[in-house]
């Protein structure tokens, strides 16, 4: 047996002492002086406290004895079986891979130890406690690009936190291709609930197939961003199909973009708006020029483009199958600015399938290094415990005390106190 908790078997142990050493004080009445006048009555109390020479009621020192210590013993909370012992490795493995073979291999680089847990991960969780049935999820999840890191560690760091009861050490492995798009705003607070570090094995992000361009516009003029996406395509930039919106959606863009496809709403500016020379950054491709500047995107859906001060400039939302995407910037129609290559490939990212380009774009080594090694200088936040659940024993013995407790209540209620001397 094991306590979690021993402390309070020494405090138990002290406050039982305590209780024996007042019990064996008890009180007793002054002897009978015959007095002629109350004058001559001493000033005392009408009773002394002395040390019994005969001490009684052992049943009742017993009880109390008992209820102290039961309740000591359940505040320390004993767990039956040996102290943790041996190692365990939980592996989160990124099931946007779809690369079985690059898989295997890099399960082969990891030691073994006397339990070993897998968390196959996407947007939603599984966790089996054996490789084959592992590869066979990954295998059954149909290369998904959409993946959550901060899904995947959470479920790694509560399944380590798990085998923690009953291994004296226990690490975590993260398999995955960590691309830009798997983090989010909760990826570094959930890092932060594992104190220990974490193994990273990088595996290459899957070649896809690349889907043909197809580009179609809605815009009633001459029109310069028209003419960079065209341009951009005539140089080989652009995949998959969309359809770029200049001015007021229909329903039949709407129907375009349930159907698996990017329907980019761009809408023109007038021509009086500010306009002023700023950066926007996009997937890894970022344009210097003359923007006109709209009023910030809404919250909703996913930022895909950002100014140089990290205000949002373009923002996606799904749609069926497919998505919209909303932009928050114009150009100017004088100038050179969309023949350069720099807005050709902001563009490129702006029109691409959605999805794709962002979830696979491979994250910085700084991103991925914070994962391995907790934040120096910074507390580590603490998730629910959920691994102890309910201690039995701690509840039988708070119990045991109760019942103690109005065992002995009942008794000193019964207990004739004799006619010299009581115990306290």
């Amino acid at each position: 047996m094991t306590f979690l908790a021993p402390a309070w078997i020494a405090l138990a142990a002290g406050a039982a002492l305590a209780v024996v050493a007042i019990h064996l004080i008890a009180w007793r009445l002054p002897r009978t002086v015959a007095l002629p006048t109350a004058r001559f009555v001493p000033n005392e109390p009408a009773r002394l406290a002395a040390r019994a020479i005969r001490p009684s009621d052992f049943v009742l020192l017993a009880l109390r004895v008992a209820i102290i210590l039961a309740g000591g013993l359940a505040l320390a909370k004993p767990r039956l079986g040996v102290a943790p012992s041996g190692s365990g490795t939980v592996i989160a493995i990124d099931g946007s891979i779809g690369d079985t073979a690059a898989i295997r291999d890099s399960l082969r680089g990891i030691p073994d130890t006397d339990v070993t847990r897998f968390v196959v991960f996407d947007t939603a969780v599984q966790v089996l406690s054996d490789e084959a049935s592992a590869v066979r999820a990954i295998v059954s999840d149909d290369d998904s690009t959409k993946t959550s890191l901060t899904v995947g560690l959470l479920a790694a760091i509560r399944e380590a936190k798990l085998l923690r009861r009953n291994y004296e050490s226990v690490r975590v492995v993260l398999v995955s291709s960590l691309a830009r798009g798997q983090f989010d705003q909760a990826t570094e607070g959930v890092r932060a609930t594992w104190s220990d570090s974490i193994r990273i094995v990088r595996i290459p992000v899957a070649a896809r197939d690349v889907q043909p361009a197809h580009v179609e516009f809605d815009v009633t003029a001459d029109d310069p961003v028209v003419a960079g996406i065209r341009l951009a395509h005539s140089h080989g930039l652009l995949e998959g199909s969309s359809r770029v919106v200049r001015g007021s959606p229909t329903a039949s863009d709407s129907t375009f973009a349930s159907s698996g496809k990017t329907l980019v709403l761009w809408p023109r500016l007038r021509e009086n708006a500010v306009e002023s020379v700023d950066a926007v950054h996009a997937g890894d491709a970022t344009a210097i020029g003359h923007f006109r500047r709209s009023p910030a995107v809404s919250d909703s859906g996913r930022v895909i483009a950002r100014w140089v001060d990290g205000d949002p400039a373009a923002h996606e939302t799904m749609l069926g199958t497919g998505c919209v995407r909303t932009i928050a910037f114009d150009v100017s129609d004088p100038g050179d600015f969309v023949l350069t290559t720099s807005f050709q490939r902001l563009v490129s990212v702006l029109v691409a399938p959605c999805g794709q380009q962002f979830d696979r774009e491979v994250a910085a080594d700084s991103v991925v290094e914070a994962l391995v090694a907790p934040s120096a200088g910074r507390s580590t936040t603490r998730l629910p415990d959920e691994s102890g659940g309910p201690n039995r024993l701690a509840a039988l013995l708070m119990a045991l005390a109760i019942l103690l407790a109005i065992a002995e209540m009942t008794l000193r209620r019964g207990v004739r106190t004799a006619p010299v001397e009581h115990a306290a």
